[in-house]
């Protein structure tokens, strides 16, 4: 089983990826497998390996503007040659338009275990594949299989496919599950359902992991999808904690133009995450650790510097990129003394000015690390004019670049929390580090790479009910 799930994961990914040979699936919101499993699985993953999809062969189109394309396809062929099989023989005959993974469990790690499910073109074929796989695998391991009204379930026992396939009535049917798919679209490459119960049940089993806030989780649910401009992860989720809702961003106005990576949440949810964390005990030793080492309590530094909106950008500086922090405090007066009192734990502070704005700067040697304060926004930054900047000239928002990737990944302007990386500026910065360390990146690396312009990421919601987007832009 371990050999055979990457194999047909791969087999998938080749048929979408070389052929239009098949019918079009419908594109419904409720994979037909979820009808062959039973609900009370910790997960399941629907994969669309009809090659005729509309979704597949958008995905090729895509695929295209990486000159690496055919290479890559050619390698994968390899790797099933390497197992004794042919792509055109043995896998394309025996690959269904819907490749299904479920993970069933008693309650903890070792008692998971993974099934997959599919409904061959030519059953026969599927069975000499198995057979094939299974001869090549020197472990003595072998791959076991069911067949249930033309669906086939694998996995590395009966007793495991028992658990996926019999008990309670169908997934389709479960109603966390049916508004799950729903919160999806239908036209997807991949979707995935994860049972929030059943997770947490597993993860509360971890002496390392402890709370992790599951404990009303009801579901998280995801798809993945080709676009025309590039590909989307869209997801929601259903209980678990809540969090504080949309905001207009108040600090991405004041990041200057040329940042090619941002990133803000708002300071109440990371608050709340800690707070989860701290009810296990080897992580609040560890915070208590840090504590001491910063000179502050954690609950000083959310109620001052994590009051409001924290934002994270990088932009170029010279010789390595410049990284500042800006918070959006309800007491800037004390979210400065908070970090007065940091600073202080770590060497001699020496006070400034840049830009006319009254800045501290504590020098470690080979970098500084500045803070002050802009218009009641607090500001740390590695830059020696980061702080002058902030606010100045050009803003991220007007920038072409940002303005691009919003309109094609659809970002509302008020969400709960945004991340950004400008790709296409990103690898001229990659280039120059390889070039510092006395080494060069590939020509057919860097080339491959010029397609991406973007990545974008953004949740939406209020309490425990949040939806979030992610997409990579690709020209």
């Amino acid at each position: 089983m371990r050999r055979l799930l990457p194999f047909l994961a791969l087999a998938a990914l080749l048929a979408g990826c070389g052929s239009a040979s098949k019918t079009s699936s419908s594109g419904s919101s409720i994979p037909a497998g979820a009808s062959i499993v039973r609900t009370g699985v910790v997960a399941f993953v629907s994969i669309d390996s009809d090659t005729g999809s509309s979704q597949w062969q958008q995905l090729d189109e895509l695929a295209q503007k990486f000159p690496g394309r055919d290479d890559a396809i050619s390698k994968l062929k390899q790797k099933l040659t390497e197992q004794g099989v042919d792509y055109d023989q043995d896998v394309k005959p025996a690959l269904g338009p819907e490749l299904d993974i479920a993970v069933v469990s008693a309650g903890n790690e070792s008692s998971t275990k993974v099934v997959a499910l599919t409904k061959p073109d030519d059953p026969a074929k599927f069975k000499a594949l198995v057979a094939k796989l299974n001869a090549k695998d020197a472990s003595g391991d072998r791959t076991v299989y069911r067949e249930v009204d033309g669906w086939y379930a694998l996995s590395d026992s009966q007793a495991s496919i028992s658990q996926a396939l019999e008990g309670n009535g169908p997934l389709a049917d479960d109603p966390d599950f049916k508004a799950a798919m729903g919160k999806l679209t239908g036209d997807t490459l991949v979707k995935l359902y994860l049972d929030g119960q059943r997770l947490n049940a597993i993860a509360s089993q971890s002496t390392t992991t402890g709370s992790l806030g599951l404990d009303k989780l009801k579901y998280i649910a995801a798809s993945a999808s080709a676009e025309d401009d590039g590909v989307r992860i869209h997801g929601a989720q259903s209980g678990g904690p809540a969090g504080a809702g949309n905001f207009a961003s108040a600090l991405i106005g004041g990041v200057p133009g040329d940042a090619f990576a941002f990133l803000n949440v708002n300071g109440k949810d990371v608050a709340d995450q800690f707070e989860q964390l701290e009810s296990n005990p080897q992580v609040a030793a560890a915070i208590k650790r840090v504590e001491r080492v910063i000179g502050v309590s954690y609950d000083e530094v959310f109620s001052t510097l994590l009051s409001g909106e924290v934002a994270f950008s990088v932009r170029p500086g010279a010789g390595i990129p410049e990284l500042t922090l800006a918070f959006d405090p309800k007491d800037q007066s004390a979210a400065l003394a908070t970090l007065d009192k940091i600073a202080a734990k770590f060497g001699q502070v020496e006070p400034g000015t840049q830009g006319g704005h009254p800045v501290k700067t504590v020098n470690f040697g080979q970098f500084a690390i500045h803070y002050g304060s802009v218009d009641g926004k607090v500001l740390i930054t590695s830059g020696a004019s980061g702080i002058a900047d902030y606010g100045e000239g050009d803003h991220l928002p007007d920038s072409a670049d940002f303005k691009q990737a919003q309109d094609v990944a659809g970002m509302p302007d008020s969400t709960g929390g945004v991340m950004y990386i400008d790709l296409k500026d990103a690898l001229p910065l990659l280039e120059g580090f390889a070039s510092l360390s006395g080494q060069s990146l590939p020509s057919s690396t860097t080339e491959n790479l010029r397609p991406l312009r973007s990545f974008l990421a953004w949740t939406n919601g209020s309490g425990d009910t949040r939806t979030f987007d992610a997409f990579l832009e690709i020209k």
